[in-house]
């Protein structure tokens, strides 16, 4: 790529109404099981499209295959019981029911690994 400012986009893209309400934090997901992994697909293919058609160089996945950026990384590491959760004030801002460290935090596989290549085998765009 040879453009002095390459375009990208940071944080998540709105997801379509028919997979979890937009704009709304930690929106249950509308589907399940396989339809809801279909979904997550195409809601990426469509997010990818979009960024595509606005001219953005690099692209992302839009998170739409996440409920949050942070909780559903934490969801898949050792040591965080989210059925123990504790009430933490957010920025003085809000609150906000969070899941409680209760032993060595580690991460014992991948997370992410599978929607990173789905996305690679999307487009040839960095």
């Amino acid at each position: 790529m040879n453009t002095l400012l390459p375009t990208s986009t940071a944080g998540s893209l709105p997801k379509p109404s028919w997979l979890a309400q937009p704009e709304k934090l930690w929106s249950p997901w509308r589907l399940q099981g396989a339809d809801l992994s279909e979904g997550k697909q195409d809601a990426l293919r469509l997010s990818l499209l979009d960024q595509q058609r606005a001219g953005i160089d690099i692209v992302s996945d839009g998170e739409q295959t996440r409920q949050h950026f942070v909780t559903t990384f934490i969801e898949h590491l050792d040591g965080v019981d989210f059925k123990k959760r504790e009430t933490v004030r957010i920025r003085n801002r809000y609150e906000a029911s969070v899941p409680t460290v209760v032993g060595a935090v580690s991460r014992s596989r991948p997370v992410f690994v599978e929607d990173a290549q789905f996305l690679r085998q999307q487009t040839t765009q960095p």
